[in-house]
């Protein structure tokens, strides 16, 4: 009886330290929120198709002449194939 209280105890040790003495070391902000990202990780790509979608948004409104919107509607995609490659 003696053995097995001794090993559970070993077996616990280890458990009690993970669970209070390492969120001592840990900083607060840390355990809740994730590394934010650097701008290296803001795609370009996102923006440009965005900005195709608007262009495509305000034609149909009316707000744009076809011309316009084709000439920029280009601009934007061939920037974005470029983006890609």
């Amino acid at each position: 009886m003696n053995l097995s209280i001794f090993i559970c105890l070993l077996l616990s040790i280890p458990v009690v330290i993970y669970v209070l003495v390492i969120p001592l070391f840990i900083d607060s902000t840390q355990a809740y929120y994730t590394d934010v990202a650097d701008h290296s990780d803001f795609d370009n790509s996102l923006s440009l198709l965005e900005s195709i979608s608007e262009l495509e948004t305000d034609y149909k409104m009316g707000k744009l002449s076809k011309e316009d919107f084709e000439s920029l509607s280009l601009e934007y995609k061939r920037s974005y194939l470029e983006e890609k490659k």
